[in-house]
């Protein structure tokens, strides 16, 4: 009970300030962040299972995220000369995605090799 106090406590204040900052409220504030949030925790190392992780996990994770989205936004006009290259913002989120894949695929091959290690280590008793 203290823990859903704490967030609707913590959903007011920041509903206030962005209401101060912005000047205006508005209920789909933060909609689409969705992909970016999820996707700071995988890479940051916790586990779409469950059980593991951590705070600076999670926080490494989101700057590696937003450094991807901002190297998307300064790459979204690059002039080479007479060549101009120009990069969707949706790019972006299909790199988003990958960066899940991989972060996944990579916690799921350590777990395949950590359980193999214990079976091996088994085995030998």
């Amino acid at each position: 009970m203290k823990v859903y106090a704490l967030s609707g406590l913590a959903a007011g204040l920041a509903g206030m300030v962005s209401a101060g900052f912005f000047g205006a409220a508005n209920a789909a504030t933060g909609q689409g962040y969705e992909l970016s949030v999820i996707a700071a925790a995988v890479v940051g190392g916790a586990s779409l299972t469950g059980g593991r992780g951590s705070a600076l996990g999670a926080v490494l994770g989101a700057l590696v995220i937003q450094l991807i989205e901002n190297g998307i936004f300064l790459l979204k006009r690059v002039a080479l000369g007479p060549v101009v290259l120009s990069l969707s913002q949706e790019y972006g989120k299909i790199i988003i995605g990958v960066a899940i894949l991989v972060a996944v695929s990579i916690d799921r091959f350590s777990g395949y090799l950590h359980e193999r290690r214990l079976a091996r280590a088994g085995g030998r008793k």
